[in-house]
C-alpha cells in the first residue's frame, strides 16, 4: 500500500511537468503499477477463489497495457520511432486490449488461465493458476517491450554523460527490477505461487523518489529533441516519403487559417499550400494570407521524407517593399521619382505621349506666401494630377516640374485631356492661386533622350509664349497630329 502511495504521487507530479517528453507516458505507467500493486494486496487479502478472481480482474486493467505503456515511455524518452513507429504501437496496443478481453471473460474459455485454484502451503490463501496459452503470449509480449526498452536505454547510458547519464542508469535499473522478478516467478524460484512483481515496485518507486530528489528525474533529459521542436520560433513540419504528416511543432498553430487544422497521420495532400510547397525549390518564398514566408526544403535521407521548415519574414518584406517604396517615391507628393521614372520609360514597349508640366512662377508662391506654401501648391497638383490622369504613370521629375506617360493615347487627345487639366488647376480652389505651363509630344521608345530633349523644349517654348498654356510637337513642326 505505501508503494502504490508513492507511485500515485510521482504519477501526479509527472503531469505537472506535462510538456517534458516522456513523461505522460511515465505517469500513466506509474499509475498503473499503483493500480497493480492495491489490486495485487487485495487479491492476499481475500479468503476464497472468487473473490481473489475479481481482484485479477482489477489487477489487469493495468496489467494488459504493461507492454504497450514500457515500449510509449522508452520511445519518447530517447526518441526512437523508427522501430518503434505508430504501426507497431498500435499492433501491441490491440494485443494488450485482446488480452484484456480473455482476462476478463477467462471463465468462459480458459485461454488465459487453463484452470484456477488456491494454495494455502503458506499459511494462508493463494491463488493457484495454471496458465493458458495467451497468458505466454502476454509474457512474450511484455518481455519484447521490456527488451526494447533496456536496448534503447542502454544505448542512451552509453551515449551521455554526468548527470544525465546518471537519470538513465536510474530509469534502467528501475525497469530491470519487475524484469528480474518477473522472471523469478515465472521460473519458480520465488515464494510458493505469489507474484513478486509488485513488491519489486516498493524499491522501483523508492529509487524514482531518490532520483527525483538527487537529478531531478521527471526532468528526464534537461534539453530533448522534443523541448526545442517546440521552443523554436519557426513553424515545423515532418512529412514521410508516403507523404504522410508524422510530426508538427506548435509554431505551426498561426499557419492552421490557411493550411487547414493540421493533423498528424494525415496525408500531406489534403493540404493544398503545403502540397505545392513540396514539389517547389528547396529555398522558397509564399504569401499566405497577410503573412509572408521563407520555407527551407531539408530531405530526411534519400527517400525517408521531408522536413519543412516557415520561417515568417512578413516583418523583413513589408520593410524591404517600404523601402522600395521610398527609394521610388516622392515624400511630399507620394507620386513616383525620377529614378521611377527612368526605369519605366525604359520599359515601355507601345506608342504613346509625355507631358512635361512646370508650375509658373512658382519662386514667387514661395517667396510671398513661404515655402509651407509652396509645399500645399505642389501637393495640389499631384492631386489634380492624379484626377486627370489616372490612366498614366505620373511623377515628380524634380523641383515644381511634373511628368506624365500615357500609353496608348494620342497627341490630339492628349492635348484636349492636358488643357482640361490646366484650367481646373488655375481655378481651383485655393490660398496660393498660380498657373501651369505643358510641354507634350509623343515620346520615342528605347530614346529617353531624345524624348526629354524633345518634350523639354516644348515646355520652355510654352513659358516663353505668356505661361498657362500645353505646346505639343505638332503645333510646332505644323504638321497633324
Amino acid at each position: 500500500m505505501i508503494s502504490s502511495l508513492v507511485l500515485i504521487t510521482l504519477g501526479l507530479i509527472g503531469f505537472r511537468h506535462n510538456g517534458i517528453s516522456g513523461v505522460k507516458a511515465f505517469s500513466v505507467l506509474m499509475f498503473a503499477m499503483a493500480i497493480h500493486t492495491i489490486a495485487y494486496g487485495f487479491e492476499l487479502l481475500s479468503p476464497n477463489l472468487e473473490s481473489m478472481y475479481m481482484w485479477i480482474r482489477v489487477e489487469y486493467i493495468a496489467m494488459s497495457f504493461y507492454p504497450f505503456l514500457i515500449m510509449w515511455f522508452a520511445r519518447e524518452y530517447v526518441g526512437e520511432r523508427k522501430f518503434a513507429n505508430r504501426y507497431l504501437m498500435g499492433i501491441l496496443l490491440g494485443l494488450n486490449v485482446i488480452t484484456l478481453f480473455l482476462v476478463q471473460t477467462n471463465p468462459i474459455h480458459g485461454w488465459y488461465y487453463a484452470h484456477l485454484g488456491v494454495d494455502t502451503s503458506l499459511g494462508f490463501p493463494i491463488m493457484a493458476i495454471e496458465k493458458g496459452f495467451w497468458y505466454w503470449v502476454q509474457v512474450t509480449v511484455l518481455y519484447f517491450a521490456i527488451g526494447y526498452a533496456l536496448i534503447v536505454l542502454l544505448k542512451r547510458i552509453l551515449e551521455t554523460r554526468g548527470s544525465s547519464r546518471r537519470r538513465v542508469v536510474l530509469i534502467f535499473v528501475g525497469m530491470l527490477m519487475p524484469l528480474v522478478a518477473s522472471i523469478i516467478y515465472l521460473s519458480g524460484w520465488g515464494i510458493g505461487q505469489i507474484d513478486l512483481s509488485p513488491f519489486s515496485y516498493i524499491f522501483l518507486s523508492i529509487l524514482v523518489a531518490s532520483g527525483l530528489y538527487r537529478y531531478d528525474i521527471l526532468f528526464l533529459s534537461e534539453v530533448t529533441h522534443e523541448m526545442i521542436f517546440n521552443t523554436i520560433d519557426e513553424a515545423v513540419i515532418v512529412v514521410d516519403g508516403e507523404g504522410f504528416i508524422l510530426k508538427i511543432n506548435r509554431a505551426t498553430g498561426p499557419l492552421f487559417d490557411a493550411l487547414g487544422e493540421l493533423r498528424v497521420g494525415e496525408l500531406v495532400n489534403q493540404y493544398r499550400v503545403l502540397a505545392h510547397v513540396l514539389i517547389g525549390n528547396m529555398i522558397q518564398t509564399v504569401t499566405i494570407g497577410a503573412q509572408h514566408y521563407q520555407i527551407h526544403l531539408i530531405p530526411i535521407g534519400k527517400h525517408h521524407g521531408t522536413i519543412v521548415v516557415f520561417s515568417d519574414v512578413t516583418e523583413l518584406t513589408n520593410a524591404k517593399k517600404q523601402l522600395e517604396t521610398l527609394s521610388i517615391t516622392d515624400q511630399l507628393t507620394k507620386l513616383y521619382n525620377r529614378r521611377y521614372f527612368v526605369d519605366y520609360f525604359d520599359q515601355l514597349d507601345g506608342d504613346g505621349v509625355v507631358m512635361l508640366l512646370d508650375i509658373d512662377q512658382f519662386k514667387d508662391v514661395n517667396d510671398q506666401y513661404g515655402h509651407p506654401a509652396g509645399d500645399v501648391v505642389l501637393q495640389e497638383i499631384a492631386r489634380f494630377l492624379n484626377e486627370h490622369f489616372a490612366d498614366g504613370m505620373i511623377c515628380r521629375y524634380g523641383g515644381e516640374e511634373f511628368v506624365v506617360i500615357i500609353e496608348g493615347e494620342t497627341t490630339k487627345i492628349a492635348k484636349e485631356r492636358a488643357e482640361t487639366f490646366r484650367e481646373a488647376f488655375q481655378y481651383r480652389k485655393t490660398e496660393f492661386p498660380c498657373t501651369v505651363s505643358i510641354g507634350l509630344c509623343a515620346y520615342e521608345k528605347g530614346n529617353y533622350s531624345n524624348t526629354m530633349n524633345l518634350v523639354d523644349k516644348l515646355l520652355y517654348q510654352a513659358k516663353n509664349t505668356g505661361r498657362n498654356c500645353v505646346v505639343t510637337d505638332a503645333e510646332v513642326t505644323g504638321n497633324g497630329n
